[in-house]
């Protein structure tokens, strides 16, 4: 059994909940994490948010309140929606760091009056991009956040790619919706993770919330055992060519690359694996036979 939790972040999230009364309703307690992380957080932030149903949300946090649910380190009310320290008089506050502990104060006095209707109003007028994908703005007279608006970038590209390597399931979303990519097509042969967020089903269904749908094409994906030995640039550019003269020449592959061609002309895409530098993933090879079979524009985001 733990005695105290494993990261940091859940550690601030406990002493946040026993600041304000060792009580907190889940939609409050993802709008003041939000606020505090953007107003007194360090520059790497704990926890990164996303616009969803109801304004500010990170997936990592929910998925933390459950973690210390199953430890007992709080109870999470799934009828009520209510998140309550149990009596133990720990004293999570204490343990933080003691720039953390003045930052918390401050927070707690600034914000100790606010919750329910009034936090979410107070969190939508003044951070209107979490606003976008709103089930509920309506309610507060406030007109949700278009893609149009000042954040999002014109494409120019017919197509992108991204890789998730080095950042947050969050950061990964906003990029995505930075972009205004449509659909995400995943081009991993399997598509599962051991970093948060990013196997199959969870970033199915995390995409789909936000408006972006998600196509799994493991024809154009490399087995895992290809993959093994890849120490420098060199050994990538050997399985790529390997890959480049047998996986893309399928009659499996070809249709897939010929798919992604149309879907380009209606929507705005973009083809995800994990690795951040393109030149060391194969999507980059499907980037380039786009380019030189469709004439296929594309950027790496």
């Amino acid at each position: 059994m733990k005695t105290k939790p494993t990261f940091n972040r859940q550690k601030l999230l406990l002493a946040l909940i026993q600041a304000f009364n060792g009580k907190l309703s889940k939609l409050d307690l993802q709008k003041l994490l939000f606020l505090f992380v953007e107003e007194y957080g360090a520059k790497k932030k704990v926890y990164e948010f996303i616009p969803y149903h109801y304004g500010c949300y990170s997936f990592q946090a929910n998925s933390d309140l459950k973690t210390m649910h199953n430890y007992g380190f709080l109870y999470l009310n799934e009828a009520t929606n209510e998140i309550e320290l149990p009596s133990n008089n720990v004293d999570y506050i204490n343990d933080l760091k003691e720039t953390d502990r003045v930052s918390l104060n401050k927070f707690v006095q600034k914000y100790k009056d606010l919750s329910g209707n009034n936090l979410i109003a107070y969190v939508y007028k003044n951070y209107p991009y979490y606003t976008m994908n709103s089930r509920i703005a309506h309610k507060f007279s406030i007109k949700p956040y278009k893609k149009q608006d000042a954040l999002f970038q014109e494409n120019k590209k017919d197509f992108f790619t991204i890789g998730y390597e080095g950042i947050t399931f969050e950061n990964y979303i906003n990029k995505l919706l930075a972009n205004n990519i449509q659909t995400l097509c995943d081009v991993r042969k399997n598509p599962f993770s051991m970093k948060f967020g990013f196997s199959k089903n969870m970033l199915k269904h995390a995409l789909e919330q936000v408006g972006i749908k998600y196509i799994h094409l493991p024809e154009l994906g490399i087995e895992s055992e290809d993959r093994q030995v890849l120490n420098t640039l060199e050994d990538y550019k050997i399985l790529f060519k390997e890959y480049e003269s047998t996986t893309i020449q399928t009659v499996e592959a070809q249709k897939a690359l010929q798919y992604i061609s149309d879907l380009s002309k209606h929507e705005n895409i973009a083809l995800t694996c994990f690795e951040r530098d393109i030149e060391y993933c194969h999507r980059g090879v499907i980037a380039k036979v786009l380019h030189n079979n469709y004439q296929l524009e594309y950027n790496n985001i």
